[in-house]
Parts: structure tokens; sequence; C-alpha cells
């Protein structure tokens, strides 16, 4: 329940970074648009003050468009590609998990089995039928080969699903960790890449104060 629980969240995660994928690619799209639509603007203007002040703005708005690009590179490359390898790891534990059910099944299905020769080998003790006597003692011994060998493999399984998912839980913990704390360290850049764009075009506008 907990991993498929984990996958379910997982799978909504990937949906909503891939979303604001989407939604950063456009934009960065769309600022490209505007800076060259402000270029155009700014060439036709003939008041000069106002012209180089729009050409300004071109040149920030492209500078922008620049920061949204990286912005959605880090969202897919960090993030989005993140989640999408813990889903395909969830989904290998999952098949792991569901191999132990089917070996435990198998073990117990073995037990079952030598469980009913066995009555039947003391029923037909009771009745003296030693042809089947030694007939089942012959599948009994078959029966019980099997089920050291079904325990076995359901115990082998076990060992190596404990130790994988604790190299998982371990590594894998801290590779999310690296990975989470470089991408906010990427945005936290482009924000302060984005503010000082801003912040660099203000003095024009103050120009154009009457």
């Amino acid at each position: 329940v907990m991993i498929d629980n984990l996958d379910l969240q997982l799978r909504k995660l990937l949906v909503a970074t891939e979303s604001l994928v989407d939604y950063r690619k456009a934009l960065s799209g769309h600022t490209y648009s505007l800076s060259k639509s402000l270029g155009m603007l700014g060439s036709a203007e003939d008041n000069s003050k106002l012209s180089a002040a729009i050409a300004q703005l071109a040149e920030v708005e492209e500078k922008v468009e620049k920061v949204h690009e990286q912005q959605a590179k880090d969202d897919f490359y960090l993030l989005s590609e993140l989640v999408h390898d813990y889903i395909g790891i969830v989904g290998a534990v999952k098949d792991a998990f569901n191999e132990r059910v089917k070996a435990w099944q198998s073990w117990q299905s073995v037990q079952r089995d030598l469980n009913k020769r066995r009555e039947n080998k003391v029923k037909a003790e009771l009745a003296s039928k030693q042809d089947r006597v030694n007939q089942l003692r012959q599948e009994i011994a078959e029966n019980e080969r099997q089920l050291d060998m079904a325990q076995e493999n359901f115990e082998k399984i076990s060992r190596i699903i404990k130790k994988e998912f604790d190299a998982f839980d371990v590594k894998k913990c801290k590779d999310f960790k690296d990975t989470i704390t470089k991408y906010l360290e990427n945005m936290l850049k482009s924000q302060e890449s984005l503010v000082t764009h801003w912040e660099r075009f203000l003095p024009e506008i103050k120009q154009m104060e009457p």
C-alpha cells in the first residue's frame, strides 16, 4: 500500500512538473515575441528619449526571455526528470515485491501439497495399502525437496529486496536532496537575475520623468 501510494503521488507530481515546464516554455516564447515587438516599436518612435527607453525595455525582455528559457530547462532536467526517474525506480520496487508475493504463494502451495500427501500416506497405512504408501513416500520426499527450494527462493528474494531497498533509501534520498537543492539554488539565481535586469532598466524610466 505504501509503495502504491508513493507511485500515485509521484505520478501526480510528474503531471504538475510537466505542466510547469510547458508553462515556462510558453512564457519564454511570449517574452521573446514581446521583446521583438518592442524592438520594432522603439525603432519607429520619433521621440528620442521614449525610443531609447523602449529599446532598453526590449533588451531587458530579451534577457528575461533567456532567464525563463533556462528556468524551463531546469524544470525539465532537474525536477521533471528526477520525478520520472523515481517513478521508474518505484515501479521496479513494485515488480520486486510482486515477485516476492509469487515466491510466497509458490512456497505455500508446495506446503499444502506436502500436507495433503502426508495425510493420504497416513490413511494408506491405516488401510494397509503398502504400494500406495511406498508411492506416497517417494512423492513426499520430492515435495520436501521442492519445499526447501521454494522456501530458499522466497528468503533469497526477500534478502535481495531488503538490501536493494536499504541502498535505495540511503542513496536516492541523498540524490533527491542534492537535486532539489540544486534546483532551488538555480531558481534563486534566476530570480536574482530578473531583479538585476529590471533594476538596471530603472534609470531609463527615471530619465523619462518630466
